[in-house]
This record gives C-alpha cells, sequence and structure tokens, in this order.
C-alpha cells in the first residue's frame, strides 16, 4: 500500500518543504519509489527538485501541474521524472492558476485524490508539500494523505498555530478522510540557546507528548545551504554539515517508523 505524506502547517518558513525535499532524497536513496506533488503555489519544491542534478540554473517543467489536479474527471497525468530519480507534480514559481484553487466549491478538494488513484500503485511514497494556509489546498492534500507531519519553529505564535492546524486535521479526518494519521509533530531551526525556544518545547511537550517527536532539528545552515542547492544535506562537502545531516536524518527516520 502506497504511504503519503503531507508535510503540513498552516504557517510559512516553518520547514515544510525543507522535509518534504530531503525525504525525497532519503527515501530515493533507499530505492524507492517516490512521487512529489508540490501543493504550494509558491512552487519552491519544485524548483529544487526540477533542477539538472548539480545545476543552479533555472528548471524546465514538464508534465502535469498541481493545478490541473483540481479538475473533475482528468484522465491523462504526466510525471516529470527528475535528474536525481524521484518523479514530480509541479508547480510554477508563484503559479497564479493553483492559488486560484482556494475560490473553488469545498466538494472539489477530493478531485485530486480521484485523479491520482490510479497512479499510486506505482509509488512506494507519495509526498505533499502543503501551502502555509488553511485553505482548500491544505484540505484536498490532507483528504488524499495517509500521514501528516507538522514542523513547528518556536518562535513567534508557532505554538498557539499548533491548535488550528490539529483542528483542520481533525476536521478533515472526521469527514473527508477517516484513515488519515498524524505521526506528529516536529521541531525544526531550534536554537538551543534560546530561553524562549527552549519554553516553547516544553509547553509543547507538556500539551501533546504523544505527538511530539523524539528528535529535533537545530538550526543548521548547511540544510538551508543544501535544500537551496537541491541536493541532500548528507551529500553537501563541508565539514559543519555533519551534525545537519545526522540530525535531518534522525527526523526522517522517526517519520518513516511513525508512519509504518
Amino acid at each position: 500500500m502506497t504511504t503519503i505524506i503531507s508535510f503540513a502547517n498552516q504557517k510559512g518558513g516553518v520547514g515544510k518543504s525543507t522535509l518534504c525535499i530531503q525525504m525525497a532524497f532519503f527515501l530515493h536513496d533507499k530505492k524507492q519509489r517516490v512521487l512529489v506533488i508540490d501543493m504550494d503555489g509558491q512552487g519552491n519544491t519544485s524548483s529544487r527538485l526540477a533542477r539538472e542534478k548539480g545545476s543552479e540554473a533555472d528548471p524546465v517543467y514538464q508534465g502535469t501541474k498541481t493545478s490541473e489536479l483540481f479538475q473533475s474527471g482528468l484522465d491523462n497525468i504526466r510525471v516529470m521524472h527528475c535528474s536525481y530519480g524521484m518523479d514530480l507534480i509541479h508547480t510554477p514559481k508563484n503559479d497564479p492558476e493553483l492559488f486560484e484553487m482556494e475560490a473553488i466549491p469545498l466538494d472539489q478538494v477530493v478531485n485530486p485524490r480521484q485523479n491520482l488513484t490510479p497512479l499510486l500503485a506505482d509509488y512506494d511514497y507519495v509526498l505533499l508539500d502543503c501551502p502555509p494556509s488553511l485553505g482548500r489546498k491544505l484540505v484536498a492534500a490532507l483528504t488524499m494523505s495517509t500521514h501528516v507531519v507538522c514542523p513547528v519553529q518556536l518562535s513567534g505564535f508557532a505554538v498557539d498555530g499548533v491548535e488550528g492546524l490539529l483542528n483542520t486535521i481533525i476536521s478533515v479526518k472526521n469527514t473527508l478522510n477517516p484513515g488519515l494519521s498524524i505521526p506528529g509533530i516536529v521541531i525544526n531551526n531550534m536554537n538551543n540557546r534560546s530561553i524562549t525556544h527552549k519554553k516553547a518545547m516544553q509547553q509543547l511537550y507538556q500539551e501533546i507528548p504523544e505527538l511530539m517527536f523524539r528528535n529535533v532539528i537545530s538550526s543548521r545552515a548547511p540544510l538551508d545551504n543544501a535544500t537551496n542547492l537541491g541536493i541532500p544535506v548528507w551529500k553537501l562537502r563541508s565539514g559543519a554539515a555533519g551534525d545537519a545531516a545526522r540530525e535531518v536524518r534522525a527526523v526522517l527516520r522517526e517519520i518513516l517508523e511513525r508512519a509504518n
């Protein structure tokens, strides 16, 4: 059975795209068949995975766009084969057509799931990078997912935002996707010297201990660098990349443990 994992949070900049991209590399290195679907209108995940391996040139997109998945009865979905080895259903940078999906009737959020069903048997894992909002695209992603992972950062109102996200997930589970599972919440970009971060982390572990991952990703510049280059952080040739790679791989392993 295909495992379909959404990376979701209504806030931007918390690490959804980073975790999605690094998980795609991680699974491909394990010889798994992987499809990535970029549900975020900004198209950041697509722009990194669609490049030629080792190139920083602008990507050249091919195949079906994510916005087309919302059509009714889409017969021919053409995936893009990325140079690193995974497949991709892409979103161009700041795609107006995908942003417009927030205005569709609620009953159309099931269209992507219905359209993609014939493809699922071709993959071991499908990864969805979700938009930073509690709207139609997020509901569509959760409706087709078997699991949802929630990256959070501990600055600002991150802790308060978790409640709204969990309420959305539970609502989708109760109405559209009773099989949806929540492996948990990943703390990303943790500042180990920040008292504020430590207090926020303690609050989360006290309030929802069963959802909190054991492993945490600290603030690591090599991780951002690797993701921007569109390569696995463990392939980055930098002496400082070792700690980042260990933390990221530990989180990715824990996601798969919880999902399986």
